[in-house]
């Protein structure tokens, strides 16, 4: 257990206890000592809301590990699909090569981290609330638009990056604010397809099956955590159809 997380359930247990023990003395004394008025305070406002903002930056935090990403089947396509060493797919050859070490999802989908945009956290609770209540329709499609500037933040002024003429003008029509200038446009789709992801293509079942990744540039016990994270997924929740 992470530190964070010890840091929640001590607060957790020492609210419950105190609340306890306030309900305990005022019965006995039938009235509110200064001593009794601190403990109240503490057990009734500041412990709660302690152990909300604790809550809320764990989530953020663990919110960036590509298993949070993958803990839901309809994600499962992207997540096995950038674990894959025989895809093609953006993602996939920056997982490969390690151009992106750790974080891999949270390193290009930067919005939805704690320091992130109020609309990526509204999107976020909105992906979380329509899959809860299997509202969502496979493949999914994303409604906004991906900020290219998350590439820029690692890309813009590699000596690889700036020495292709091409990317000047890229960057300065990014840079102005261009809405229809992508990475993806030279570069290919960051995931699989839409079509790939459909119920129903002969792509969708190796898409949503661990036991279908080839994982060959990560440490032996990385491979081997994801893979029995994907099996337990899969083998406790089956496929929407």
């Amino acid at each position: 257990m992470e530190l964070i997380e010890w840091v929640g359930l001590i607060l957790g247990i020492t609210g419950f206890i105190l609340i306890t023990s306030l309900a305990w003395m005022i019965k006995k004394y039938h009235r509110i000592k200064p001593s009794i008025k601190i403990m109240s305070l503490f057990a009734i406002f500041i412990a709660p809301l302690l152990s909300l903002v604790v809550a809320n930056y764990h989530v953020f935090e663990t919110s960036k590990e590509v298993k949070s990403c993958m803990g839901c089947h309809v994600m499962l396509p992207m997540g096995i699909d950038m674990l894959d060493s025989n895809s093609t797919s953006l993602a996939a050859r920056h997982y490969r090569n390690n151009w992106i070490n750790k974080q891999e999802c949270y390193s290009c989908h930067k919005d939805y981290g704690l320091n992130g945009t109020f609309k990526a956290k509204a999107d976020g609770y909105r992906h979380l609330l329509t899959y809860v209540t299997h509202t969502y329709k496979e493949p999914i499609k994303y409604r906004g638009e991906f900020n290219i500037n998350n590439c820029l933040q690692c890309h813009e002024g590699t000596s690889v990056f700036m020495k292709v003429e091409e990317h000047e003008p890229v960057i300065e029509n990014i840079k102005k604010g261009a809405q229809n200038v992508s990475c993806l446009n030279c570069h290919g789709l960051a995931h699989p397809s839409s079509l790939r992801r459909t119920p129903g293509h002969p792509d969708y079942k190796m898409l949503t099956s661990p036991f279908s990744m080839t994982i060959k540039t990560k440490p032996e016990n990385e491979i081997r955590d994801l893979k029995f994270f994907l099996t337990h997924l899969i083998l406790n929740e089956k496929p929407k159809n």
